[in-house]
This record gives structure tokens, C-alpha cells and sequence, in this order.
């Protein structure tokens, strides 16, 4: 008789140490997955932010080169702020021309916007001014009569109430235009304020006033653009604003938020070194600003200083080298 051992098979598995050992492994590899996850996320959040604030910085230096670049064009040559009459009245803080170009150091700022913005502490100010737009030429002018200009074209930008500047080769002139249909225009006396306060378009060696005509061989005209740059706060957010004259009207435009400063210097003609505001004495000699433009950071997602500042020089274009 044949005896057969049977053999008891015993299941293999793992044991408790092997499965905490495996446990411990993934747990690793999971935290090195959300480690690089969480990473990429903030490296992907850093990029978005430096990507806005450079193309917040773009937009803001465009327009504000365009604004620089034009300041102090008249259609006449380059026209001296004692060859500049104002017959407004009262003077608001946009029709003082010293040259196109005025700068301000931050407790000096004009009240660009009548109080509904106030400046940011510690910031600079700009106010430039320029025609603007396509120049017309006078064909006839009759500072008293009515119309009292006719010009040669107006292709819908000169507007009843506008701020015009008129020019020819010895002088300009800051008026209103109280009245327009087509080619005529009228300045009248009085209206709405600032009103024209005389028609004495000409100005003496000696500095005194007198009635005088735009020439019909050299004469131009167009609307006069006068704007503020500065950083304001409102509702707590601290942004930079352009302020500019339309249709005799301030008007505020926000550019870009969470502006923390902007600062500004000037060469002036003959100099070698940028100067703040205050030194300088003759702003028809600027010959260039160098704008540095401070954005806000984030504090949950902080970014350089070097990176949140932009510096740009911008030169202005009508002015005598």
C-alpha cells in the first residue's frame, strides 16, 4: 500500500512592515507630485502678473510718449511762451502754456480733477499741451466781426465750445470758439466759462495787448489738447490718470491700477544731468522727461522691485537743438 503526502499550500502576501514601507514610498511620491504641481502653479501665477504688469506698463508709456512727444507743436514753429495770448477767463490750470510742458513736484500738483481725485502722496505731476489733430488754415479772420474766421477745411474736429490755439509766425492765441457752422467760426464774448474775455489776439514787445488778426497767408488753427498725468487714489485703489480738455470740458481717464508711484525728471537744453521739477527755471528748454513708473505688488504673490519698476526717456520732438 502506497501512502501519499499531501503538502498544504499557505497563500503568499505581504507584510504589515512591506505595506507601510509601500505606503510611506507613495505617500513620497504623491508630496514630490503636488510639490512640482504647486510650483509650476506659482511659477505660472508670477508669469501671469509680471505679463500684466509689463503690459500695463506698455499701455501707460504709449500713451504718455505720444502726450510727450507732441507737447509744445502749434502748426507755427516752435512758438515761446511770451508769444503765447490767453484771452480766456477765468485761467484754469489747463490753458497756462510755459512752453507745452510743465512738471510738478508731489505738493505742488494742480487740481487736476476739481478735488474729485487727489494725488497720491510723494508722486509727480505732468501737464503738457499741444494742437491737436489735423490744422486748418485761415482764409479770413475779423477778430470782431461775425463769423469772425473762416478757414479752409473742418473736418468735424472743431467743435462749438472748443479750446482752439490759433497761430501764425509771430504769435499764438488760447480762445474759445462760441460758435460753428462749417467753415466759420465765431469767438465771441462771453458764454460759457472760461469765456473769452477780449479779443486783443496781439502782444507788444513791451508784453501789453492789442486787437490783432491771425494772418490769411500763415495762419492755422486747431483744437488745443491739454493733459494731467498723475497717480490718485480713489475708493482705495491708488491708480495713474490722464486728465485731458474735450470740448472745453476736463475729463478723467483711469489708465492702469494699483500704480504705487511714478516719478519724473527733465533734461533741459545745454544740461547733462536730469533734474527734479523744482530746479528747473525755463520749461520751454526741456528737451526730454525720463518717466519711472511704480507698480503695486501683490503680497500674496510678491515681485521684485526691479521688475515692478519701469523707467522709459522720452524725448519731445518740437523743440529748437
Amino acid at each position: 500500500m502506497t501512502m501519499q503526502l499531501q503538502h498544504k499550500q499557505t497563500t503568499a502576501g505581504f507584510t504589515l512592515i512591506e505595506l507601510m514601507v509601500s505606503l510611506l514610498l507613495g505617500t513620497f511620491l504623491i508630496g514630490g507630485v503636488i510639490g512640482v504641481y504647486i510650483a509650476n502653479s506659482r511659477t505660472n501665477l508670477v508669469n501671469e502678473q509680471m505679463g500684466q504688469m509689463q503690459q500695463a506698463s506698455q499701455v501707460s508709456f504709449q500713451l504718455l510718449s505720444r502726450d510727450v512727444q507732441h507737447a509744445g507743436y502749434s502748426g507755427c514753429g516752435n512758438i515761446v511762451a511770451t508769444q503765447v495770448v490767453n484771452v480766456l477767463n477765468p485761467l484754469p490750470w489747463w490753458s497756462n502754456w510755459v512752453g507745452g510742458v510743465q512738471g510738478y513736484e508731489n505738493a505742488t500738483i494742480p487740481n487736476f480733477t476739481a478735488g474729485a481725485i487727489p494725488p497720491l502722496a510723494n508722486t509727480d505731476g505732468l501737464h503738457l499741451m499741444y494742437g491737436r489733430g489735423v490744422s486748418s488754415t485761415v482764409v479770413a479772420h475779423n477778430a470782431v466781426a461775425v463769423p469772425s474766421m473762416v478757414i479752409n477745411q473742418n473736418l468735424g474736429a472743431i467743435v462749438p465750445n472748443d479750446i482752439l490755439l490759433g497761430c501764425d509766425s509771430k504769435m499764438a492765441v488760447i480762445f474759445r470758439a462760441t460758435a460753428v457752422a462749417g467753415n466759420n467760426i465765431t469767438h465771441g464774448l462771453g458764454g460759457a466759462a472760461p469765456a473769452n474775455n477780449n479779443l486783443n489776439f496781439g502782444i507788444a514787445p513791451d508784453g501789453s495787448r492789442y486787437q490783432r488778426n491771425l494772418s490769411n497767408d500763415a495762419g492755422l488753427v486747431m483744437p488745443l489738447e491739454s493733459v494731467g498725468w498723475f497717480v490718485g487714489t480713489q475708493g482705495g485703489i491708488s491708480s495713474l490718470y490722464r486728465v485731458a480738455l474735450v470740448a472745453g470740458a476736463v475729463q478723467i481717464e483711469e489708465v492702469v491700477q494699483n500704480v504705487q508711484d511714478l516719478q519724473l525728471q527733465y533734461l533741459v537744453q545745454g544740461a547733462n544731468n536730469y533734474v527734479d521739477a523744482n530746479l528747473v527755471v525755463d520749461w520751454g528748454m526741456v528737451m526730454s522727461i525720463r518717466a519711472t513708473l511704480t507698480l503695486a505688488d501683490n503680497p500674496t504673490m510678491p515681485v521684485a522691485l526691479g521688475i515692478r519698476q519701469i523707467s522709459q526717456v522720452i524725448n519731445l520732438r518740437n523743440r529748437k537743438v
